[in-house]
């Protein structure tokens, strides 16, 4: 600014104009850093804002399952999968499983883990005794990796779980009747043999009785250990005997 007055002082004219384009001068500057300093303000709330919405979408998307578990011994426990293979639901069908849930936290883990978790329980393994039947059932458009990922698990080996596959219809089906898409498979497969049984009946069965049925009334038909007997529009398919 001094060298504008000093470059002012030698021009001839009259003091009052001097002032006024002084005065302007000032004014065009303060302009220019109003608006810097309004860019920056509109820059840092864009920002924000930007951040907080990819915030919620990311949120979003970890919270939403893709897949979903059903474990079934007696306790039957659901778990729900998002695409990072994390639980982000969990749920219990019987009394059992929400005794089991009221201790065991599951959430914010890989399924893995829950599963090892809920097995190396101590109340838990009050329901694994020699002759229970642990089952696993998986409702996702990725179900052989999980499988596959499943197998490997050295606990469930140890106690001989069943893995199958069941399918979206079921699940609703399944809940529609307040029990887990992994027993009502089950109920399903015995209800191809015994027209009798009932949702109601294998709502007091435990997995290891319901197979046990299964085992008898194939047996008795003759039809050998390797017929599933599963209703087809309810069951994508079975994995079994890969431990």
């Amino acid at each position: 600014m001094n060298i504008i007055k000093e470059s002012m002082e030698k021009i001839q004219a009259s003091e009052e104009l001097k002032q006024s384009t002084l005065l302007y001068l000032d004014m065009q500057r303060g302009k220019k850093r109003s608006f810097r300093t309004h860019s920056i303000v509109v820059y840092v709330l864009t920002a924000a804002c930007l951040f907080f919405l990819l915030g919620i979408g990311g949120y979003s998307v970890y919270r939403k399952p893709v897949s979903y578990i059903s474990i079934d011994v007696n306790p039957s426990i659901e778990i729900g999968i998002n695409r990072f293979q994390k639980v982000v639901s969990v749920d219990a069908y019987n009394a059992d499983g929400w005794g089991i849930l009221e201790h065991v936290s599951l959430k914010n883990i890989s399924y893995t883990k829950a599963i090892d978790r809920l097995l190396n329980d101590e109340d838990y393994s009050h329901f694994l005794a020699e002759d229970s039947f642990v089952v696993i059932t998986i409702v996702s458009d990725d179900s052989d990796a999980i499988i596959e990922t499943i197998d490997a698990d050295e606990s469930l080996r140890v106690y001989k779980a069943k893995t199958y596959i069941s399918d979206r219809a079921c699940m609703e089906e399944a809940h529609q009747h307040e029990m887990s898409f992994g027993k009502y498979r089950a109920y399903q497969e015995l209800s191809q043999y015994d027209d009798n049984i009932t949702v109601e009946d294998c709502h007091g069965m435990t997995m290891g009785e319901i197979h046990s049925r299964i085992a008898s009334c194939q047996n008795h038909n003759g039809a050998g250990a390797g017929h599933t007997g599963v209703k087809q529009n309810h069951h994508e398919g079975h994995h079994d005997g890969r431990k």
